[in-house]
């Protein structure tokens, strides 16, 4: 499912790059530090406006095995697209707000059990990006939104397979869906 989103996000930002007067790549450093690297890139679109599309993923977050006695390493991988509204008047400079969409694939061993399934959400985010020279940034941001999950929960200790485990388990959250440090270098 995480190669399907992957190409139609791309699909669909391809042709907003043509046009891109610039375009930037990033990578969120205290994603980094919890081992769960993250690459995005940002293309500007309008006057005040741009596009961002990160994607980050981890087998073992913390540089810890998570899995408890679990066949299933921890694996998470996520894309996020985003829209910015950049209130100066110039994309990838101070301000900004906008919406962002996540969409996760996840094996998550947690006390005992295994969180098995996929997840999507929207949220709002703000930011601030600090001016570090010609072609470099740190941006700072946050940001909050629902999840919707779905996914399949198995118990260590029971030997069923996971499609005979508990599938009841859905449902959704008011969750943090973006917190930020990132090292921005624009491209062009």
């Amino acid at each position: 499912m995480s190669s399907r989103l992957s190409l139609i996000a791309l699909l669909l930002l391809l042709p907003l790059g043509a046009q891109a007067q610039r375009i930037a790549v990033k990578t969120n450093l205290l994603s980094l530090g919890a081992a769960t690297p993250e690459l995005g890139v940002e293309l500007v679109c309008g006057e005040k406006t741009s596009l961002a599309l990160s994607a980050w993923g981890t087998r073992n977050p913390y540089w810890r095995d998570l899995s408890f006695g679990a066949e299933t390493p921890t694996t998470l991988l996520a894309l996020e697209p985003e829209f910015r509204y950049w209130f100066n008047g110039r994309p990838l400079t101070r301000f900004f707000a906008g919406v962002n969409a996540q969409f996760l694939s996840y094996d998550y061993p947690f006390q005992g059990t295994l969180y098995k399934g996929n997840a999507a959400g929207a949220g709002l985010i703000a930011g601030y990006v600090f001016n570090l020279g010609k072609r470099l940034d740190l941006e700072i941001s946050a940001g909050s939104g629902m999840i919707f999950y779905r996914g399949k929960r198995q118990v260590f200790e029971e030997p069923l397979p996971l499609e005979d485990q508990m599938p009841d388990s859905r449902g959704s959250k008011l969750v943090p869906t973006k917190l930020g440090v990132s090292l921005v270098y624009i491209i062009r």
